[in-house]
């Protein structure tokens, strides 16, 4: 290399907010590590800058002790010399969702533009793996670098260098930190030793660079800055030869310094994600590690995306205010449960305990305002043609695309007037068909802005219906109302004890227990479905590790009980129940030859009009040290597997056989399907983020029900200690809820897609009165055309007025987008992802806004309502 050659020396710390302790005792060395900061850069003008880990949430953590300093800080990051930003925290990209990752970006944007200074590199040092739509996210933010630790290796002619391409084509500048975030951690102060130090950390990396710019690392987890660090550099930078310059710089300097001497020359391009794991890099074994938590951040990140902030744009839109402040609230309590450490359940059991509590915070908040607005709605929608005496209910579709789906609905009736049967009649006064699920005398609490709670004696019928065509983020109305008797006709779908059939497949449970499936599009059946696999792990929550010799225990040879637990016109349920004897521990050397025996319990759904089984699996686990799955065979020949992910619908291959210490399982967010063009079996799930296509002759589906370890890591993460952690055994009772759709045609032309995400949001239900209003029974508040396109956000934009919708093409064609507002649309723009109009959009008809998506883009759209709209 001719040109000079540049050693940037960034200091820095890498910040985990909570680990191998709880968040509290973590911030106490924080506030230790900023308090000495500024000391530092108080009586040393020459120390250049620090880096605060790419996070702003440090800030927030640390000045709610120190607020006396917050003058001093800020003058510091305007001056350049700390630098923060762009994220509100560093997230695991896979555990959670692409518009969680967004918001990330956004609030910590939010923060920056407080401060007045922005570090704008995508910096991502220590993420289990990167998102394949990384860059396009970054774009979005005005962001055209990264720099990053995980899930690259430096095979072939590769180089540190790179161009980082994502699936839509959007590329940045990436930076791989070969030699990690702390290949200059601490410079000795001795000369010679430090010298040595210096040219060794620069010799580790000159082979594998496109440039004379050097990056050196100098931090590590949870350490405060050298203070030394100033005349050690000038020092040892005196001792060079010739040609070569330390400095102490900055990410921004350094990748300004990396594009300059590039020039237009051209860089190795990777496309996608950034997850390879030949040497169990990624560490996998999280995926699973703590099933309990990937369940509640899903269940969380639903309660948000799909039902509260769709239903207050609705109630928006009827002119009731938006809980901007609130759902911003729980989004923050969200994303501090989001760093790798903590949503991968890698740590002690009090940081997880605190988990907990925030999970439960935000349920609190996003179910509040989502039952505000779901009534705010039910008032806006003219019920008043409901029969005297009877109870309107208002059944609301969060989801842009009109859908038939089963929603359970609960009515009170005063118990002093209550009938003991009902009726369910439509708009129009057709019946519904309905089964009754529950009728019970209770007293309800009712609440009162000016008054204390009352207690009101009612009778509550619980029922079940599948709802037809509910429109397109609409509503659809019913009437519950008294009957003389309440009608029992035979089931249609129940043909006997062991098998139910609707007008898209039939399901026959074997004697195993597990399921065949005929599926009546395509002719073809599938068999051996739900058969559960249980095998040992003598790893840790970081890495699954089998024991040699396994012995994996089956459900194959069971003998369960099956009986009929609802059978009904619109619905039947079947149970499958029984003991799995499994061994007591496991070792690396094998598995415990004393055994306990752990019930599994399954429930089977199948609903009239809707072409997917809806499973709920409850499992008393008393065995240690093992992995749980159920198993999906769907004997196509392939060896891919289409699994949703971060604003994209990903096309992965089984792991590579060179790859032996890497685990074989994959990341997904609502489903994983195997598709041959012809035909395919999807399998939804809600919080269970682990597959793996086994490479059996099946093309098996493998969906991780449970991973139950009892370390952090088995080599000790703090010198060498091992830290126990009883709660990651999952000991105890624990439900899982998923589902399989079969497929006739490609994947996305049968539209499993829009049945997983269905599965995901129900239908929503409230009781009303007879009353006027000014929406129309059937009405439609937004709808997004065509079906392909994946709408991963409904609400409030920045502005305050407008509705922002956001949605990506999965598909590999351009496609003409449509996005429809129910009262009138004013003005529409494409936005990025900021949320800031970067474009105007043709609106036809006065309700329609006209966008086109290419392939793999993320399409933000900004929509002005018309005046009378709100």
């Amino acid at each position: 290399m001719s040109a000079r050659l540049v050693m940037h020396v960034v200091s820095h710390t890498h910040w985990d907010r909570e680990w191998y302790r709880p968040f509290q005792a973590f911030r106490i060395r924080l506030v230790d590590l900023i308090d000495n900061l500024l000391e530092l850069l108080i009586t040393d003008p020459e120390f250049r800058a620090f880096h605060l880990d790419g996070q702003t949430v440090v800030l927030e953590d640390y000045l709610e002790m120190r607020p006396e300093r917050e003058r001093l800080l800020r003058d510091l990051v305007a001056s350049g010399r700390i630098l923060i930003g762009p994220w509100y925290l560093l997230n695991d990209e896979f555990l959670t969702s692409g518009e969680a990752t967004v918001r990330n970006l956004q609030i910590g944007h939010a923060i920056c533009d407080d401060w007045g200074a922005n570090m704008k590199v995508g910096y991502l040092p220590d993420q289990f793996g990167n998102i394949g739509q990384m860059p396009q996210v970054l774009k979005g933010f005005g962001i055209d670098t990264a720099v990053f630790g995980r899930g690259w290796q430096l095979t072939g002619d590769r180089k540190c260098e790179f161009t980082w391409r994502g699936p839509d084509g959007t590329e940045v500048l990436a930076s791989f930190m070969a030699c990690w975030y702390n290949n200059a951690q601490r410079f000795p102060e001795d000369l010679d030793e430090a010298l040595a130090f210096t040219e060794r950390a620069r010799d580790n990396l000159l082979p594998h660079l496109a440039t004379t710019q050097v990056l050196l690392m100098n931090g590590v987890d949870h350490l405060q800055a050298q203070q030394n660090l100033t005349p050690i550099l000038a020092a040892v930078g005196s001792r060079l030869a010739q040609g070569q310059e330390l400095v102490h710089s900055t990410l921004p300097d350094y990748l300004a310094a990396v594009r300059e001497q590039l020039g237009d020359a051209e860089l190795g391009v990777h496309e996608g994600e950034l997850r390879e794991d030949r040497h169990n890099n990624v560490l996998a074994g999280t995926l699973s590690s703590r099933m309990y938590l990937k369940q509640a951040n899903d269940a969380c990140q639903r309660l948000l995306e799909r039902v509260a902030e769709p239903l207050a744009t609705y109630a928006l839109l009827t002119g009731v205010s938006y809980p901007a402040a609130f759902l911003g609230y729980a989004w923050k309590r969200l994303l501090q449960n989001h760093p790798h450490d903590s949503i991968c359940g890698c740590s002690v059991d009090e940081t997880h305990l605190d988990m907990e509590a925030r999970f439960r915070e935000v349920e609190q908040v996003a179910d509040e305002h989502a039952a505000r607005a779901l009534r705010a709605v039910a008032a806006a929608v003219d019920t008043s043609s409901a029969p005297e005496g009877s109870a309107p209910v208002v059944l609301v579709n969060t989801l842009p695309w009109q859908r038939t789906d089963p929603v359970t609905v609960e009515v009170d009736f005063p118990l002093s007037a209550a009938p003991r049967h009902v009726r369910v009649q439509d708009a129009a006064g057709e019946d519904v068909p309905f089964s009754l699920l529950a009728v019970a005398d209770l007293v309800r609490r009712d609440e009162s802005p000016i008054e204390l709670p009352k207690a009101t004696p009612v009778r509550r019928f619980t029922l079940g219906l599948v709802a037809e065509r509910v429109p397109a983020g609409g509503v659809k109305t019913i009437h519950v109302t008294p009957s003389a008797w309440t009608e029992r006709g035979k089931s249609k779908l129940l043909k006997d004890a062991r098998t139910a059939e609707n007008e898209y497949f039939r399901l026959y449970v074997e004697p195993n227990g597990s399921l065949s499936l005929v599926d009546k599009v395509t002719g073809f059946t599938y068999t051996d479905l739900l058969v559960f696999a249980d095998g040992g792990d003598a790893g840790d929550e970081y890495t699954y590790r089998p024991p040699v010799p396994d012995k994996l225990y089956t459900t194959a040879g069971w003998s369960p009980t099956v009986s009929v637990v609802e059978c009904g016109p619109t619905r039947v349920r079947l149970e499958i129940a029984g003991n799995l004897p499994l061994p007591e521990s496991t070792c690396s050397s094998g598995r415990s030859p004393s055994h306990v025996t752990c019930s599994v319990t399954s429930v089977v759904a199948v609903s009239a009009l809707v072409p997917r089984v809806e499973i709920e699996t409850t499992v008393v686990n008393w065995a240690k040290d093992h992995r749980l799955r159920v198993l999906f065979p769907t004997d196509l020949e392939t060896d891919r597997a289409l699994a949703e992910g971060q604003f994209d619908v990903v096309s992965r291959p089984r792991t590579p056989a060179d790859w032996p210490a890497a685990s074989l399982t994959q990341p997904q967010q609502s489903f994983v399907a195997v598709n041959d063009g012809h035909r395919g079996l999807c399998v939804v799930n809600e919080g269970l983020p682990e597959y793996e296509l086994l490479d059996d002759d099946r093309a098996t589906l493998a969906l991780t029900l449970m991973r139950c370890v009892g370390v952090i890591s088995g080599g000790g993460e703090a010198q060498g200690v091992v830290d126990v952690t009883h709660a990651s055994q999952m000991l105890g009772s624990f439900t899982f809820r998923y589902g399989i759709t079969p497929q006739a045609g490609g994947f996305i032309s049968s539209g499993a897609h829009l049945q997983a995400h269905q599965q995901r949001a129900p239908l929503r239900a409230v009781q009303t009165d007879a009353h006027s209003g000014p929406l129309a029974d059937g009405h439609s508040f937004l709808a997004v055309e065509p079906g392909s396109l994946i709408v991963t956000a409904t609400k409030l934009a920045p502005d305050g007025e407008s509705v922002v919708v956001r949605c990506f093409n999965p598909t590999d064609a351009c496609v003409e987008g449509k996005a429809r507002l129910g009262g009138g649309l004013a003005q529409a723009w494409e936005g990025d992802l900021l949320e800031k109009p970067t474009c105007e959009l043709k609106v036809r008809d006065g309700t329609s806004a006209v966008f086109s998506a290419c392939p793999r883009e993320i399409v933000t759209l900004i929509l002005r309502p018309g005046a009378g709209a709100v």
